[in-house]
């Protein structure tokens, strides 16, 4: 988003000090979990490595990408809403 100037660099820096307070536990992912959850929904692997942790430990995924939201919800998988009046994102 800064290379396409939808915002600037201090709106950047303000996201990352927000990403950082955000508590983060690191977990191990299935990947036999993954590939059949990324067969299924036909999202990369990538994707379906959050999506497994999501559905194993039912935590809220939060993402910006339409195709993983979508692939969250055919999975039941709650999705945490980003809305941001200054940034416009949605």
């Amino acid at each position: 988003m800064l290379k396409q100037r939808r915002f600037g660099l201090a709106e950047a820096q303000r996201g990352l000090k927000i990403f950082n307070a955000i508590p983060l536990r690191f977990v191990r992912v299935d990947l036999n979990n993954a590939i059949s959850i990324a067969y299924e929904t036909k999202v990369y692997a990538y994707d379906a490595y959050s999506l497994d942790c999501a559905v194993r430990h039912a935590a809220p995924l939060l993402t910006l990408d339409h195709a993983l939201e979508r692939a969250a919800m055919k999975l039941g998988v709650e999705l945490m809403e980003v809305w941001n009046a200054s940034l416009h994102l949605f």
